[in-house]
């Protein structure tokens, strides 16, 4: 090879790099489009021509061409301690004191936006990054370098000799959250709740093309190892000249007054950001002052965070429609004048129930404060009476189910659609069943569900498993690639434990963990059909609604059929069928969790149970271990009372004799 090839590659890399932190980190490009689609054009050429030569930190190698196959653990050589929260001025200021008591100067502080999207960890080795770790529970993290590389305004090489650590905050801003949400729901797919739900999914994602596409940012907000000053705000500008991305509003200032000022105006500033934050972090600037403070098991005390109230907006509630559930109880639903808060257009709120409405006395026509602070569902906290004009109109219940027409009756403070062949009914349960924690059917969310009931193709929960892919592959945005993902993902729900199969099925009062409780106890179906109510009300945590709802809805005869279809098909309905998979690793170990872990709680749940053991809802003198994560509740309280062992995730792990890939 030509030696000029190689100089011309590495300036090509190079230039092109700093093209991206123009353009990615500064906002300040200096070459057009055009002119860099050129340049990295001609990279491209020459890599595929000498692949030999293919840089680490080139652009081209941000986007890996397969998926991996899992996500491994890291454990975090800083902790990445959670903050502790205030909400209010006198918090803050009880905040200060403590700071101001425990030293023997008055510090300088730093405040800066508190993002709200996903906390990560960077580590370069020589100037190349070499790991991007979430924060999982503090101790230990999960490996998502491959997706880290795709954000663009992460620089892959820096001028750095020896090892570099830091810490930043990534994020989905506004303007690709409405994006990519337009695009789902018109390939028929669920749109995401919020843009951090959606940038912490992405990063976990195991194929990084994805990922690519969704055009993550990210804030570098610390150095954990490789500091270079005295200071938090020095260290700052020492990243902005490696290269970081480093949040514009972040503000050194020197007394209280001053820090309540800045958190006043990033509040102020909230609506205009590309970004979403949900209040402050106000940090001790001086390193020496923050070893001096120390920190708890939980929280530094050099730092704390600012929360915003719950953001509240006013609209016009102009519509009231009732949708139907599974187990046939029909929700008013608010349909609002659009609203934007929290991230996301308001256009719809729930109302519960006519109980609530009741209480509310909320009418359509009215003027209505909405509150959304991080939850999924928006809801009506009260209404502006004194901007009614008389023509607003009551609420009224319909007296037929508003989808199927069929006969409604009110139970307490719901009323209920009687139609056993109700098709919202239907649909319902089938989004249920095919859920995340139920049966986990990918490709089968809620604009497929209600597609294929419209078609005639899903009848029944039981046709799920009957579906003909031949038809589903000459649909529109489906395909065939499309519809043998499917199949297989359907495949797959066979192997899901008994357990979870009783969860899907949809009996009212059953959760997931109440399933978990009845088949530990009863072990097959055929024995939980026999069931008295007295044995049912018998159990720990079954209580006698829960005892009638499962004692009358096992002896329902279309209930019955429904199950035997499921049984033909190879669905698990017996704790025997998972017998080949369990372990005693864990047996006669009583667990508790509490706490924020880098998987979800029904992972751990599955896992303990997988080998053994057995999870309980509350602390007491029998409980063996109480794991604990981020932000642990009560619970941990009263394990450190009671001398029960916590331990951590990385703790845990070790345990069961190695990470969560061996099961």
């Amino acid at each position: 090879m030509d030696e000029s090839i190689l100089k011309e590659y590495q300036k090509l890399v190079d230039e092109i790099n700093y093209h991206d932190y123009r353009y990615y980190v500064l906002n300040d490009p200096v070459i057009s489009d055009y002119e860099y689609d050129q340049l990295y054009k001609r990279l491209k050429e020459i890599e595929s021509k000498y692949p030999e030569i293919i840089s680490p930190y080139s652009p081209t190698q941000r986007v890996g061409y397969a998926p991996v196959s899992n996500l491994k653990t890291v454990k975090h050589e800083v902790k990445m301690l959670s903050l502790d929260n205030t909400y209010n001025e006198g918090e803050l200021k009880d905040f200060y004191n403590r700071v101001l008591k425990n030293l023997e100067s008055v510090p300088s502080f730093v405040v800066e936006p508190k993002i709200d999207g996903a906390a990560v960890s960077l580590t370069y080795e020589d100037g190349i990054l070499q790991i991007g770790a979430t924060r999982g529970d503090g101790v230990t993290g999960e490996d998502v370098t491959h997706n880290v590389k795709t954000i663009k305004s992460i620089p892959l090489k820096i001028a750095v000799k020896g090892k570099l650590v830091v810490r930043g905050e990534v994020f989905l801003p506004k303007s690709e959250f409405e994006r990519i949400n337009d695009e789902r729901v018109k390939n028929g797919l669920e749109p995401f709740a919020n843009p951090r739900n959606a940038a912490a999914g992405t990063l976990k994602l195991l194929d990084p093309r994805i990922a690519a596409q969704r055009n993550l940012d990210i804030f570098i907000y610390s150095v954990d190892i490789g500091r270079k000053h005295d200071t938090h705000f020095d260290d700052l500008n020492y990243l902005k000249g490696l290269g970081f991305k480093v949040n514009p509003l972040i503000k050194k200032v020197e007394s209280f007054e001053d820090i309540i000022s800045h958190i006043e105006n990033l509040g102020k500033m909230r609506d205009e950001l590309d970004y979403e934050i949900d209040g402050a972090v106000i940090k001790v600037n001086e390193y020496s002052y923050q070893e001096q403070l120390g920190e708890t098991i939980k929280y530094p005390r050099w730092a704390v965070a600012f929360k915003y109230p719950p953001e509240l907006k006013t609209t016009v509630l102009k519509d009231v429609i009732f949708q139907v559930g599974r187990t046939g109880i029909i929700t008013p639903v608010a349909v609002l004048e659009p609203v934007h808060i929290s991230g996301s257009v308001v256009k719809r709120a729930t109302l519960h129930n006519e109980d609530e409405i009741r209480r509310l006395d909320v009418k359509i026509g009215d003027t209505v404060f909405v509150e959304k602070s991080g939850e999924i569902i928006p809801k009506i906290i009260k209404v502006v009476k004194e901007k009614r004009t008389g023509k607003e109109k009551e609420i009224v219940f319909p007296e037929k189910c508003p989808v199927c027409n069929g006969l409604v009756r009110k139970e307490n403070a719901y009323y209920v659609c009687l139609n056993p062949d109700c098709s919202a009914k239907l649909k319902a349960s089938i989004i249920h069943f095919a859920s995340r924690d139920a049966m986990d059917i990918k490709g089968l969310g809620e604009a497929i569900v209600e597609r294929f009931v419209d078609l005639g193709f899903l009848k029944s929960i039981a046709d799920i498993y009957t579906l003909d892919f031949e038809k589903i592959a000459l649909l529109d945005g489906f395909g065939k690639k499309s519809a043998e993902n499917l199949k297989k993902s359907i495949e797959d729900s066979k192997n899901r434990s008994f357990d979870r199969v009783l969860y899907a099925l949809g009996i009212r009062h059953v959760g997931i963990k109440t399933a978990r409780i009845l088949t530990n106890h009863f072990k097959n179906i055929e024995k939980l059909q026999k069931a008295t109510i007295e044995e049912l009300v018998s159990i720990d945590e079954v209580g006698e609604i829960i005892a009638k709802s499962v004692y009358y809805t096992l002896r329902d005869e279309n209930f019955l059929k429904l199950i035997e279809r499921l049984k033909s098909y190879g669905l698990k309905f017996s704790m025997e069928d998972d017998k080949e998979n369990k372990s005693e690793k864990l047996k006669g170990l009583k667990f508790v969790i509490t706490g924020t872990l880098s998987k979800p709680r029904n992972y751990y749940v599955e896992l303990i149970e997988k080998l053994g053991g057995e999870v309980s809802s509350s602390v007491s003198k029998k409980t063996d271990y109480v794991i604990v994560g981020e932000d642990p509740g009560s619970k941990y309280n009263k394990a450190i009372s009671l001398g029960v062992k916590t331990i951590n995730e990385e703790e845990f792990y070790k345990l069961i004799g190695g990470t969560d890939e061996k099961y």
